[in-house]
């Protein structure tokens, strides 16, 4: 009887599944022809409203507008409408279908639209999309073309654009080039009259004050000088409230609550950890209501961290595990993400869990090297790159009021000439030094490839004679040297001229006599060569040792100091080590 009652009951429950998932979708069948009646006007309004509280329904409504473009066979209507669909597919993350939408956009406004503006929307557009995906330098690219169509043909999208370009340098680490450009951005606003504020968005000033607000705690989280630090958290909490108030004033809750999440990180910093978490907890309820997700990382990670301070690890690393969860979704959060896995392998540490600990000082190391490629190689790339366009402007500028103002600037032409030549010398000197690193790099491989049946370092080896110790003597240091090299000791970092004596079961007087007349070396000169030659050969064949940052490489190969390690290895191959390691990585 319980056997037919459960039965029925089931039987019901499925019945009633069935009969409510179909009025779902009779439901969103009803209202996607319900779109019909509104004109483009209405559905872009409200797909404007709903972007972001629900990106669900706005879908809804972009793809209305997108069928009604074709069918009305309106090319510029189609061009907004892929460009609404890309901007969604970006939210979701699809990043490869975003830039698909953009490309068709771009080409309906070149080839149908003939129209530069649209064009260069859609050029700034796809560096916003590389933003977002994690890729600065195509980012780059893509903001400096419209930076320079929007110089000349509309002042408020140049802003918006430089805007974009700090944003970069400051996610690279460069806040002095981003905080230079936000605060001259955040000038041209106050200066503006009536006419010129109406070209500027109402979001634009809120938007700056939180740009500067961040770059100023980025300065301080990287800074060792105590009051150098005080000095840029109180910077970044007086840009802070400003931006409270006004972001209030204007009712914009995500900002608003972004303001508030940047207060309680301040807090943070400055030891307050108690009121960073009733901060970061309000900050969080908007946060996640309004589906913000590209600062959860930051959220979770500085909640753990303040857990972390307050003695709560176990708080700590629930919200830290968090900040890694959520951060595999954004590639932006490389930073974030490299200060997680420190925290969380040193509270291990702390509680003896060694496989814990390894394993998130492993994901610390890959990161950092993903860290230092992107902040080293790409910043570097986009500091020369964004300079001297400056410096081109600059010279145009000049150019044209040389000409209404007659020749009293030729002195400043020729100063910036002359910066810009240094520039190009400097460029051209870098790019000599690159092809003769790379000459050395590809020498060093055929070094390694080749197997030398003469041992290189016994050359001018004398006579045994020539030593005046006993020959059988003399065989055995030999043989418990080359025990000595096949056990690896002198990775030791006592690898002193006593240690080896002690492993070769003879004085010192005796092994420095066969050293030097057996390998044609002295004995440091014999230690280093062993060390950096397996600091070539292992580098080359273990790929999770490239991943180690340069001090560990260095104590892996018995240095005590990543200098002397960088020294030796520049010494024996004419490279750095951080330049082998680097084209390693790019050819294997």
């Amino acid at each position: 009887m319980r056997f037919i009652i459960s039965f029925t009951f089931l039987k019901l429950l499925l019945l009633f599944c069935i009969y409510t998932s179909t009025l779902d979708l009779f439901s969103q069948e009803r209202e996607v022809d319900s779109l019909k009646k509104y004109s483009d006007r209405e559905l872009t309004d409200k797909h404007n409203k709903l972007l972001h509280s629900d990106i669900h329904k706005a879908t809804i409504y972009a793809n209305q507008l997108y069928k009604n473009a074709i069918s009305n066979n309106n090319q510029l209507q189609l061009h907004r409408a892929l460009k609404r669909k890309a901007i969604i597919e970006s939210m979701f993350g699809n990043y490869e279908d975003a830039h698909k939408y953009v490309d068709e956009a771009k080409k309906i406004a070149i080839e149908k639209l003939k129209d530069s503006h649209l064009e260069f929307t859609c050029v700034y557009f796809k560096g916003k999309i590389f933003y977002e995906s994690g890729k600065y330098e195509e980012a780059f690219e893509h903001y400096t073309a419209a930076l320079n169509f929007y110089s000349t043909n509309n002042k408020f999208m140049a802003y918006v654009t430089s805007h974009a370009i700090a944003l970069i340098k400051n996610a690279l680490g460069d806040q002095k080039g981003a905080i230079k450009i936000l605060k001259k951005n955040y000038k041209a606003y106050q200066e503006a009259n009536e006419k010129e504020s109406k070209n500027f968005s109402p979001s634009f000033k809120v938007n700056t004050l939180l740009a500067i607000c961040d770059t100023y705690i980025r300065f301080a989280v990287d800074n060792k000088d105590v009051i150098e630090k005080k000095t840029y958290l109180d910077s970044a909490l007086a840009y802070n409230e400003f931006g409270l108030k006004v972001a209030n004033r204007k009712g914009n809750n995500q900002l608003v609550a972004l303001f508030i999440l940047e207060k309680g990180i301040i807090n943070t910093e400055l030891g307050n950890y108690k009121e960073a978490i009733k901060l970061i907890n309000t900050s969080s309820e908007i946060i996640i209501k309004e589906s913000i997700e590209g600062w959860l990382p930051l959220l979770f990670f500085y909640k753990g961290l303040s857990y972390h301070k307050l003695g709560s690890d176990n708080e700590a690393i629930r919200f830290l595990k968090k900040s890694d969860s959520v951060s595999q979704k954004n590639a932006v959060n490389y930073p974030v993400l490299q200060r997680t896995y420190y925290l969380l392998s040193k509270i291990y540490k702390k509680r003896n869990d060694i496989d814990n600990k390894l394993k998130y000082l492993d994901l610390y190391m890959e990161n950092d090297q993903i860290n230092e490629r992107i902040t080293g190689t790409v910043r570097s790339d986009i500091h020369e790159k964004y300079d001297i366009m400056l410096l081109n402007d600059e010279i145009k500028q000049l150019t044209g009021e040389t000409e209404e103002k007659g020749a009293n600037y030729t002195i400043a032409l020729i100063i910036i000439g002359m910066l810009i030549i240094t520039f190009v010398i400097l460029i051209s000197y870098n790019k000599k030094k690159h092809r003769k690193n790379q000459a050395k790099f590809s020498i060093l491989l055929k070094e390694l490839n080749i197997k030398k049946e003469i041992d290189t370092i016994s050359k001018g080896r004398k006579s045994k004679s020539a030593l005046t110790i006993d020959e059988e003597k003399v065989e055995q240091i030999i043989t418990e040297l080359d025990k000595f090299e096949q056990k690896k000791q002198f990775l030791n970092v006592n690898c002193n001229l006593a240690f080896v004596a002690k492993k070769t079961k003879t004085n010192q007087k005796y092994l420095s006599k066969v050293i030097h007349l057996e390998k044609g070396l002295n004995f440091v000169q014999y230690i280093t060569n062993l060390r950096i030659e397996y600091a070539i050969k292992r580098l080359k064949e273990d790929r999770k040792f490239r991943n180690y940052n340069i001090k560990s490489i260095a104590l892996e190969c018995g240095y005590k100091s990543s200098e002397s390690f960088s020294k030796a290895f520049k010494k024996r191959t004419q490279i750095y080590p951080s330049f082998y390691i680097k084209k390693l990585n790019d050819e294997y």
